[in-house]
């Protein structure tokens, strides 16, 4: 081995480690996870960051260029911290083990049996989620993604190679039409301009006062589609998409577009329902409402009573997207993309829409488990009333007194194992995820 290559081996970890090399790891690690009073310290130290460092020799390097010689790695950390502006108060250790553990499975080699344990943690995440909203988990699949963004267009790429599979080689057909409810979240205009259908094929349904879409205007649109010749492809439904508070009635719109397709002839239309942060309140249709386990208080447990009324139609879906940066708790790319036939994921090609986050997805179900998410999402409506004095609506849209604006503080849910929520400053648990 050459010099040069020998003086390289400090960037590694190597696979027998001896207890210095681990404790010299742990200590880079620790310096990520600072007090807050230490990181803004750190901040300020470093502010001649954002002009030049100064390397162990005493040399000046510019921040945007490739340095010739490489920095130590405690430089390297201290530089990361300037930019983090310290560690995130959103993280919890469940998903911060998930990381570590993706990456430490990865390593800086090919390994055979990678990509046989990473598929295993994505197949328990999507059988997991699966009968969370409803799907028969022996029937259905998935992938982990980066949003529940990518998921609307996974679910687009899906009914694409089922109504039109020569696409691949031919280019898509211009008689193809996409549905989603006016003022609607961004995600499905993406799609329909990433797969060459383009904006002109895309159809905006009116919506009701709460925000749902309007099933009468859905069936007037889709027939003025079909009676032209044209055919209706994909309809996004809003169950607690990004930037709304709408649930669609996913049975209302199901019978609205069987009962075209059966009426003209056509194959079915595929519904996807965007979840991103309304997904995982399908954690609560299995719930005892009656007998109230959990002990939630009356008007909470009220809220989640009419929450459940519309979730528990997800199954109706032919596919369902959600985001656990959101009401999961995650903080990394978290999406999930769940599919209800999951043999029609031989038809095409979804690689370039995954993330490889199985296995901190796998670490946040099993620590969290039903009851510990179901304890986080009433806490959301318990703390939303406090804070509002109880004037809203609920995140159906239903007037119940229960507010849902976003929280503030950093409140964690009673009844959780405090390992979960370890880190101190924890993220309100409504704010928006990080992109």
């Amino acid at each position: 081995m050459s010099p040069s290559i020998h003086a390289l081996e400090r960037l590694f970890f190597p696979e027998g480690s001896t207890p210095e090399q681990q404790r010299r790891l742990l200590g880079l690690l620790n310096q990520f996870v600072t007090s807050a009073d230490a990181a803004r310290e750190s901040c300020k130290r470093d502010e001649t960051w954002e002009r030049a460092s100064t390397l162990d020799d005493g040399r000046r390097v510019d921040p945007r260029e490739l340095p010739a010689r490489g920095e130590s790695l405690e430089a390297v950390v201290a530089q990361l911290l300037h930019l983090m502006k310290g560690s995130s108060p959103g993280l919890n250790l469940p998903g911060l083990m998930g990381a570590v553990a993706t990456v430490l499975a990865s390593g800086g080699e090919l390994r055979s049996e990678e990509g046989l344990r990473l598929d295993e943690a994505e197949l328990r995440v999507v059988a997991m989620m699966s009968r969370v909203v409803g799907y028969d988990e022996e029937r259905s699949g998935g992938l982990a993604t980066w949003s529940a963004r990518a998921a609307v267009l996974a679910g687009l790429r899906v009914a694409l190679a089922k109504h039109a599979p020569e696409a691949r080689r031919r280019g898509v057909p211009r008689d193809l039409y996409c549905f989603a409810v006016e003022s609607g979240d961004d995600a499905l205009l993406e799609a329909v301009e990433t797969t060459g259908l383009g904006g002109y094929h895309l159809i905006r349904v009116r919506k009701r006062e709460d925000g749902t879409m309007e099933p009468a205007d859905l069936r007037a649109k889709m027939l003025a589609v079909t009676s032209g010749g044209d055919v209706p492809l994909y309809v996004v439904a809003g169950t607690g998409a990004e930037g709304s508070s709408a649930i669609d009635d996913l049975r209302e719109l199901r019978e609205v577009v069987d009962s075209i397709t059966t009426l003209y002839g056509l194959r079915p239309v595929h519904i996807h329902a965007d979840a991103a942060w309304g997904g995982l309140y399908g954690v609560f249709n299995s719930y005892d409402f009656h007998g109230n386990p959990l002990d939630f208080e009356p008007r909470v447990l009220e809220a989640l009573a009419l929450i459940q009324t519309r979730m528990r139609h997800l199954h109706l879906a032919d596919s369902v997207g959600m985001d656990f940066r959101w009401l999961g708790r995650a903080s990394f790319p978290a999406g999930l993309f769940l599919l209800r036939n999951g043999v029609e994921l031989r038809t095409v090609s979804l690689r370039s829409l995954g993330a490889q986050n199985a296995l901190a997805l796998l670490a946040q179900l099993r620590a969290f488990g039903l009851e510990g998410y179901r304890r986080v999402l009433a806490e959301v409506l318990l703390d939303e009333r406090a804070a509002y004095g109880g004037v809203g609506h609920d995140l159906s849209g239903v007037s119940t007194g229960v507010g849902t604006s976003h929280l503030s503080g950093s409140e964690v849910a009673s009844g959780l194992a405090p390992e979960v929520m370890a880190l101190p400053g924890l993220r309100s648990l409504l704010a928006r995820p990080r992109n």
